[in-house]
């Protein structure tokens, strides 16, 4: 008997209102059961985007992906999510994580993600549960609050996003979902997974009822060298922003060269180009699908294990082609190679 797997995509806050309606659209007539929608400062605004798709769908869920504790007041989350969800019809999911871009712009400080993250959720939970709240946390302070509404929903599917052995051991004990992002190494994913768990035995369960999500980035195309240019300038840059924090290098077994740590340092994204050249095909090959479908399906199946219950990719094109086509080609060429069945 084949296993189900739920698909979901993840699109970046780079379209226009227009391909980004577009777009949402064609994930769900292709079957992706959840789209997140990224929720970066500075690039167009998340909330604004999942109104727009939350009006011009009907069936797939919804979500940011992910919020963070810091440039949003919980309670301003808890509040906007609960508007969201009624606008939505009861399909909106909380993405959260500690976050990773724009921070240094606005000047905030992202303190103590763990104790800021447990108090984000149970704030949350609380305010839409129809509590009146007063908390005095670490990170979250909210006196006397409580949503002027009545939210459509007591609660929402809660997912965290990180890389973090900590974070990931909290999204155990008080999430509903993990999305273990650019995670293709077999001992990486266990090592997550050991942490997934003992946060769920905290509360006396099981990885069951937990929504693991395997998140990778991907370029499907026959043209396998201008696919894997595309990843590789999309994985310097994402490593250019994550700079120092490369811990979850170690568990992939990849070593980057000095001269990429000396751009990503100085963060000069004016050598991308450079920055990009220099990587070692490892950083690729354990961390994003770039290429053929095939080559893709056979990456994701040595992955793949019982606990996996979704695969959430964030789609990347060549330059002039269509981020659409990506969607569909994963749908229609790389998961009837993995021979599960969509949930």
């Amino acid at each position: 008997m084949s296993r189900s797997l739920r698909l979901g995509c993840l699109l970046n806050a780079e379209y226009p209102a227009v391909e980004l309606v577009r777009l949402g659209q064609l994930a769900e007539s292709l079957g992706y059961a959840q789209l997140w929608y990224t929720d970066v400062r500075l690039f167009r605004e998340c909330f604004v985007g999942l109104t727009a798709l939350a009006m011009s769908t009907r069936r797939i869920a919804l979500g940011p992906g992910v919020a963070d504790p810091y440039s949003r007041h919980p309670a301003v989350t808890a509040s906007t999510m609960a508007t969201f969800d009624e606008l939505a019809g009861g399909r909106a999911l909380l993405g959260l994580g500690v976050g990773g871009t724009g921070f240094r712009e606005l000047g905030i400080s992202t303190r103590l993600p763990v104790a800021a993250l447990r108090e984000t959720v149970d704030v949350v939970r609380r305010l839409l549960a129809g509590e009146r709240v007063t908390v005095e946390g670490k990170v979250v302070a909210l006196h006397e609050g409580r949503l002027q509404f009545t939210p459509v929903r007591k609660s929402m599917p809660i997912y965290f996003a990180t890389h973090g052995a900590q974070v990931m051991r909290l999204a155990g004990e008080v999430a509903d979902g993990a999305l273990l992002a650019n995670t293709l190494v077999p001992s990486a994913l266990e090592f997550y997974l050991e942490q997934l768990r003992a946060g769920r035995a905290k509360t006396g369960r099981t990885l069951d009822d937990l929504d693991v999500c395997l998140r990778p980035e991907i370029c499907l195309d026959v043209d396998e060298g201008a696919a894997r240019l595309v990843m590789r300038r999309r994985v310097a840059a994402r490593l250019i922003a994550g700079y120092p924090h490369w811990e979850f290098l170690e568990r992939l077994d990849v070593r980057l060269p000095d001269s990429f740590t000396a751009i990503a340092a100085a963060k000069d994204t004016s050598r991308l180009d450079e920055a990009a050249a220099s990587l070692p095909d490892a950083a690729l090959d354990r961390t994003v699908l770039a290429g053929r479908p095939e080559r893709a399906a056979e990456q994701l199946a040595a992955i793949l294990r019982p606990e996996v219950q979704s695969i959430t990719i964030r789609p990347h094109a060549l330059p002039g082609k269509d981020v659409g086509e990506v969607l569909r080609a994963f749908v229609e060429q790389v998961v009837p190679r993995l021979g599960v069945t969509v949930a």
